[in-house]
């Protein structure tokens, strides 16, 4: 990449969600490459397929020790920087695969549950689903869902979500839980979310968004029609900035499109897109306004001005 796009790329990694992303990458790549150097040995030596003592024995070399000691090091910790990621990696997948429903890339699913309720599932996401004679358990382990909830007073619907439990009793509410924040948005009825003992009823209309490990924050009005619209595989926005689009746009297909341009970033759109074809998408927005597009890799898209 040129100097300029460098540059951009600084700028979009000062996003606490984009950072995240670039740095999980950036870990995982460099512990393969730590890994992919080979470790000096001074006694012996590898000749087609047999250990054979050295024709020569080095010489004692204070400085060649402590590189060698340090690369040593650094290989070490390359291998447990490759492990985390990877147990990490795992263990999400695993979670994933252990989930009742869950969706991949640009799919979208609907589940009839056994009480009567309706769950839709959207793009990359994970549900597990509990149903007792005396409760409704369910667990939201990512993505987003839409809920259309039977009414059963005696037996109140529980979504748990990153930490917080929401809870129904007949109503219909949409669940939105990408990277850290996480939004509880209601169209029909209320709903109670419950957070370490403080609780937060949310009427009809409204949504509460809250950041993982903090308290949420204070009750928004919403457009139905925009929270749901992604039902219908859209996505509406209203003088949305330019990255937050995209943003959208990459949840519905493989890799990533990064906005380089800062006064790019920020130009702002009122329209609708459909998430059904985000590379068709990204052209329509092009026509609007132009800019630059360039695919790095099959998996790094980079748009400029």
């Amino acid at each position: 990449m040129s100097e300029a796009e460098h540059q951009e790329l600084a700028k979009w990694r000062e996003d606490s969600a984009h950072e995240l992303e670039f740095r999980q990458a950036e870990l995982f790549w460099n512990a393969l490459d730590g890994l992919g150097g080979q470790v000096s040995r001074p006694i012996t030596t590898v000749l087609t397929g047999q250990v054979r003592p050295a024709a020569k024995a080095a010489s004692y070399d204070p400085s060649r020790t402590r590189f060698g000691s340090w690369r040593r090091f650094s290989l070490a910790a390359a291998a447990m920087v490759l492990t985390v990621v990877l147990v990490s990696v795992l263990w999400s997948a695993v979670d994933f695969w252990l989930s009742d429903y869950r969706t991949y890339t640009g799919e979208q699913t609907s589940v009839a549950l056994a009480d009567g309720s309706t769950v839709y599932l959207n793009t990359q996401s994970a549900l597990s689903v509990d149903l007792s004679a005396s409760r409704r358990a369910l667990v939201l382990k990512r993505g987003e869902a839409l809920f259309e909830v039977a009414h059963d007073p005696s037996r109140p619907f529980d979504v748990s979500v990153n930490g917080v439990v929401v809870r129904a009793v007949g109503t219909t509410f949409n669940i939105d839980a990408h990277g850290k924040m996480t939004a509880v948005s209601v169209i029909e009825g209320a709903v109670r979310l419950v957070d370490q003992g403080a609780q937060y009823d949310i009427p009809a209309g409204y949504r509460l968004a809250y950041e993982s490990g903090s308290r949420p924050g204070a009750i928004e009005p919403i457009s139905p029609p925009k929270v749901t619209a992604w039902r219908q595989h859209e996505f509406l926005f209203d003088d949305m900035p330019l990255d937050k689009i995209v943003a959208q746009l990459n949840r519905y297909r493989s890799g990533a499109i990064v906005v380089m341009d800062s006064k790019l970033r920020s130009q702002r759109l009122t329209g609708s897109i459909a998430l059904d074809n985000p590379e068709h998408s990204l052209k329509m927005l092009q026509q609007v306004l132009p800019f630059h597009v360039r695919q790095v890799t099959p998996y790094l898209t980079l748009i400029s001005s």
